[in-house]
């Protein structure tokens, strides 16, 4: 999921990593919580800071986050949504130009859900950022990279494409959720009854990523998603998903891991590629929606597997021990086996399964390698691409959850 900026910031950092770790700053309506967090009062890892010609923040604070959603918006709205899909075979070729930009419009759309509970003083810019972000992803440049494997994504002949639909889905019922806005409940209905009928028929019981390709872990958000939409409109899906979680757990974990595999074969159901560490990190944002102890399971294999530490700062390994490494698009450039999707997936997969201290641990390391500057009212980090920084956010919203008692959040 990062680019060659961020293989070029990384190994630069590395070379500075035992430096900084020892430095004390790195420079570099709605269900509202009742409670809500004040800026000035929420503040993490205070020493590492950030600073323009005008000021200085704190990286780790509301402050900060506002800015870095200021910045991702900027970054995600110079994308001409009129432009032409983009063409992918969904295995080598234009995977960062075709799924890039779809998972950081939904990641900032997850991020802004948080937000708007736990920072409710920038409401309005948050719904209507969810607002936006749900009608883009509807738009040809968008999605329509998967429309030569299935049909037309979205309209009245709709055809289920499970990463697009998936994702979705989940971002329009979190808009609900937090909002009670009904003006995309008839496509939400829409598409839980197409993605139901598709779990439940020869498709099933994994649907694939692309035409003949199944990418395991891409079914969870949709998986996730129906969850959600039983929860909101007191549906009953549960039939889908246990088919779905019967294969997954009959065919398609890591016989050495015990982790879910990555890529399988689903009509012979037959693994074939085993666990990766962003694969089961990306999972682990979802799975513990619609099955809980199965996620409590997975998330502590996935910790004793993958997550270790190099140069002395937390890091998540690509493939298990033992097995040969190799770099692809989705890993990123792996430095003796690390690699930084994984870590960056791994943030919001600790925030979301309670494990605040890993995922402030991997945050810390984003601090020293991920080359953080504030610009004007935008803070971006230049050592990660925007779908790297999006998907930290939403970690980082996840872990303002911690700070609410449970007794008193929405």
């Amino acid at each position: 999921m990062f680019d060659n900026a961020f293989a070029r910031g990384l190994l630069r950092s590395v070379m500075v990593i035992v430096a900084l770790s020892t430095s004390a700053s790195a420079q570099i309506k709605p269900p509202i919580a009742p409670n809500p967090i004040e800026v000035d009062h929420y503040v993490h890892l205070p020493a590492f800071t950030v600073s323009n010609q005008n000021s200085t923040i704190h990286l780790f604070s509301l402050e900060a986050y506002r800015c870095e959603f200021l910045y991702l918006n900027d970054q995600l709205r110079r994308i001409d949504l009129k432009g032409r899909p983009v063409s992918t075979d969904g295995w080598t070729h234009n995977i960062a130009e075709a799924e890039w930009p779809f998972l950081s419009f939904a990641y900032l759309g997850y991020a802004a859900a948080n937000l708007a509970v736990y920072d409710p003083v920038m409401i309005d810019m948050y719904r209507g950022e969810m607002r936006w972000l749900i009608d883009a992803l509807q738009t040809p440049r968008m999605s329509g990279f998967v429309t030569p494997h299935f049909g037309e994504p979205f309209g009245p002949d709709m055809h289920v494409a499970v990463f697009v639909h998936g994702h979705f889905l989940n971002l329009a019922l979190r808009y609900r959720e937090i909002f009670g806005d009904k003006q995309y409940d008839p496509l939400i209905h829409q598409i839980a009854a197409a993605l139901v009928k598709s779990y439940s028929g020869t498709n099933g019981p994994v649907l694939p990523s692309y035409r003949d390709m199944w990418w395991l872990t891409d079914n969870f958000p949709a998986m996730s998603a129906l969850a959600r939409y039983d929860r909101i409109f007191g549906r009953d899906t549960s039939a889908a998903r246990t088919l779905f979680l019967t294969a997954l757990k009959r065919y398609y974990l890591d016989k050495s891991t015990g982790l879910s595999d990555t890529y399988i074969n689903a009509q012979s159901h037959v693994p074939l590629q085993g666990s990766r560490g962003i694969s089961v990190m990306y999972g682990l944002h979802f799975l513990k929606d619609f099955d809980p102890s199965f996620a409590n399971v997975q998330y502590q294999l996935a910790t004793h597997c993958f997550v270790k530490t190099l140069f002395g700062v937390a890091a998540v390994r690509e493939f298990p021990e033992g097995v040969e490494p190799a770099q692809d698009i989705d890993s990123g450039p792996l430095v003796f086996g690390f690699g930084p999707s994984a870590s960056g997936f791994a943030i919001a997969a600790a925030a979301v399964n309670g494990d605040t201290n890993t995922a402030w641990n991997l945050l810390e390391a984003t601090a020293l390698i991920g080359l953080p500057e504030l610009r004007n009212e935008g803070l971006h980090y230049d050592a990660m691409p925007t779908v790297g920084q999006t998907v930290i956010l939403f970690g980082k919203s996840e872990l303002l959850k911690s700070e609410i008692p449970p007794h008193q959040r929405p």
